[in-house]
């Protein structure tokens, strides 16, 4: 069943975003508190846009979503003003910061993230709207993905919107082909992250769909 999401399916949102966080695979590779990331990565969608939220569920468990958002300068703002500040002071109180990990990846990105922000290499005015779509291992390749995002299209289209765009992992070739399977072609590619282990820096490819 692929159906609006509902206050309910926050904690399971929360779980598989931690679950898929790493290009499909478990979060602890490169972050150690669940709780910060889905706060960083979830609540804007759950908490300030959840009629953009759209989640897959087979007996009764929430197995994917689509985090989706019609006007992404107000998500920038609510994370730049509201989120960001507030989950930062979480981390603080759980330690998270001063976990040896995360000191390795501020380390290695701080640099790079304060210069970048929040900011989108995309035309905001082009494509207004966004999404994030992650499903469980083992529900992948059903079809899933695609009734997700055609849901989330019809609200673009009913929003009156020109275009969306979504951020893809350069080495996540199952993502990126899903994605322009549905018709989203390449816009830009960005670095956005250096493993603080190789030094290696990972892009992000940014894809647009016109409607």
């Amino acid at each position: 069943m692929i159906r609006l999401y509902e206050p309910r399916d926050r904690e399971a949102v929360r779980q598989i975003c931690c679950d898929t966080a790493d290009a499909g695979e478990p979060m602890e590779s490169f972050f150690p508190d669940r709780e910060v990331l889905a706060d960083l990565v979830t609540r804007y969608y759950t908490d300030y846009e959840p009629s953009s939220t759209w989640v897959a569920e087979q007996d009764g468990r929430v197995i994917g979503y689509l985090t989706g958002c019609l006007d992404t300068r107000r998500f920038l703002r609510v994370m730049a003003w509201r989120l960001v500040p507030v989950t930062f002071i979480k981390a603080l109180s759980r330690g998270t910061l001063w976990h040896p990990q995360v000191v390795k990846l501020l380390s290695a990105n701080l640099s790079r993230w304060l210069k970048g922000g929040f900011r989108r290499e995309v035309s905001l005015w082009s494509y207004p709207a966004h999404l994030h779509i992650n499903l469980q291992r083992g529900h992948r390749g059903q079809q899933l993905g695609r009734q997700l995002v055609e849901k989330f299209f019809g609200q673009v289209r009913e929003a009156g919107l020109n275009g969306i765009h979504v951020g893809v992992s350069s080495e996540n070739e199952r993502g990126r082909r899903f994605f322009e399977s549905v018709g989203f072609v390449p816009l830009t590619r960005e670095a956005r992250f250096r493993s603080p282990d190789t030094q290696r820096v990972a892009c992000t490819i940014i894809y647009g769909k016109r409607f």
